[in-house]
Order: C-alpha cells, then sequence, then structure tokens
C-alpha cells in the first residue's frame, strides 16, 4: 500500500484522522515485527466491498515503519477491474498463491484477507478461510501474523435484499455463489469507534504445511485465533465506550445496523 500511503506525512496524517474520526486503538502491535527484523504474513478477517480496515491498519503499519516494504493481496476483479490502477497505485496486487511466493521471495510483508470475496456476506459473523494464504509460505515459511478487528461494519451499514431481480442483475455478476445483494446506508463511514487487536506471530515449519490434511487443520486454528481476537476486540470496544456516557450516546445516534429488505 505504500506507493501512495508512503508519500511524505501520508501515513501519519490518515493515522490522526483515524484517532479521531473512529476513535482507533490497535492493541497488541508490538506483536508486528519491524521490517528490519523480519518480513512476515499479516492475515486478517476482512468485512464489506470498501475494505477500510485495509486503509487504516496499513497507514497504522507505514506510520509506525516507514520503511515497512509491504503489499496487500485483493481480489483479481480489483486490481484487473476499471479500478485497477488506483488499487495498484495503493500497492495491491492480485491474490493468488503465485503472486504471494513471489513477494516473499523478494523480501515483501504481504496482508491478506482469507475470506475473500466470500466476507462480502454480511450476513455473517465470519466467513469461510481459504487455504491459499499458507499455500503461499508452505515452501518458505515466514511468521503469521493474526489481527481481528471489530467496528469497521458500524461504521458501513447496510442494506441486504435477496430480491432475485435485484440479485441477478447486479451480484451474480460479481460471484455467481451469492444469493443477496449488499447496498450501502449512507452516510456511510460514520465515526464509530473501530479497535484492531494483533495476536502473536505464528510460526510453523515445512513440516507443518507438508500434506493438504495438515494445511487444512492449520487453516482452522488460524482461523481460530483470529476469532478470538475478534472476539476480544469486541469487548474491548464495548467496554471503553460505555466507560464515557457521552461516548455511549454518541455511537446511539451514529451507529449503523443492518437492514434487511
Amino acid at each position: 500500500m505504500q506507493d501512495i500511503l508512503s508519500q511524505p506525512q501520508m501515513a501519519s496524517i490518515l493515522q490522526r484522522i483515524a484517532k479521531y474520526y473512529f476513535q482507533l486503538e490497535v492493541l497488541g502491535g508490538d506483536n508486528i515485527p519491524y521490517q528490519k527484523d523480519e518480513h512476515c504474513l499479516l492475515v486478517m478477517n476482512h468485512t464489506a466491498f470498501f475494505g477500510l480496515e485495509v486503509y487504516l491498519f496499513g497507514s497504522y503499519l507505514l506510520d509506525r515503519d516507514p520503511e515497512q516494504k509491504i503489499k496487500t493481496m485483493v481480489w483479481k476483479g480489483f486490481t484487473e477491474g476499471p479500478a485497477g490502477v488506483w488499487f495498484k497505485a495503493l500497492g495491491c496486487e492480485t491474490a493468488s498463491i503465485d503472486e504471494g511466493r513471489r513477494l516473499i521471495d523478494k523480501g515483501y510483508s504481504a496482508m491478506i484477507m482469507p475470506e475473500g470475496v466470500g466476507a462480502t456476506d454480511v450476513r455473517n459473523r465470519f466467513n469461510h478461510f481459504h487455504t491459499g494464504f499458507l499455500r503461499m509460505i508452505q515452501d518458505k515459511p515466514v511468521p503469521i501474523v493474526p489481527i481481528g478487528f471489530y467496528g469497521v461494519d458500524e461504521s458501513i451499514p447496510w442494506f441486504v435484499t435477496q430480491n432475485e431481480w435485484v440479485v441477478e442483475k447486479l451480484m451474480k455478476p460479481v460471484d455467481p455463489k451469492f444469493d443477496f445483494m449488499i447496498l450501502p446506508k449512507f452516510p456511510i463511514f460514520r465515526p464509530t469507534k473501530i479497535v484492531f487487536n494483533v495476536g502473536e506471530p505464528i510460526r510453523l515449519t515445512e513440516a507443518d504445511l507438508d500434506t493438504e490434511e495438515k494445511i487444512q487443520g492449520k487453516t482452522r486454528e488460524i482461523q481460530g485465533v483470529i476469532e478470538g481476537l475478534v472476539d476480544e476486540a469486541e469487548r474491548y470496544r464495548k467496554d471503553k465506550i460505555a466507560k464515557s456516557p457521552l461516548n455511549a450516546t454518541f455511537h446511539k445516534l451514529v451507529q449503523g445496523k443492518l437492514t434487511y429488505l
């Protein structure tokens, strides 16, 4: 992401905005290795279409470590579609096993959200984690840093519909598996509190990933770790908001909710 975010002061400006507009907090940030120490695979949950979490966490990383060499792995529809120039300028690369291996070999850290486009299913708290992120490091393991966040969905509320005509015309072209359509409920990017929770690095060996069964098992384990981090982030967020009657009232006014049509 640093092609734009690493421009002079840009990451710091975005972090100041995030601190006050989203009351952003990052728990466990010391668990992320600095680039001078080692590169890593940052694995995070995902939500909705806008990827607000990527911009917020990417600017956090580059504000704390301007020398961080990091790329974000995203769906090919973003990098290869009409907005591909924009996503490339943000430092995004098409999510694929080969591309991930190439980045790791070149000494980059990579941020990836294994739920992929399936995370647009806002009806579920979590969706299935794909195994590609482990296959990227199968022959050259680097530390996996698990990250869970909470609050982004409250900042980006949605209308959800399963109207057959709307789904067929607008959602099926994106992914035929979807049986619903989501539309943003304006205003979006509401100023609700967002918390990131970073877990301790997970260090695997080649032997941990040398069979399909092991890859599937480790994927489930890592998803479980991230789900736990999200639960902790949610509790922390609720407690922090509740400590201030003014902030609690503010969040009741601005917090977005899903509406099913």
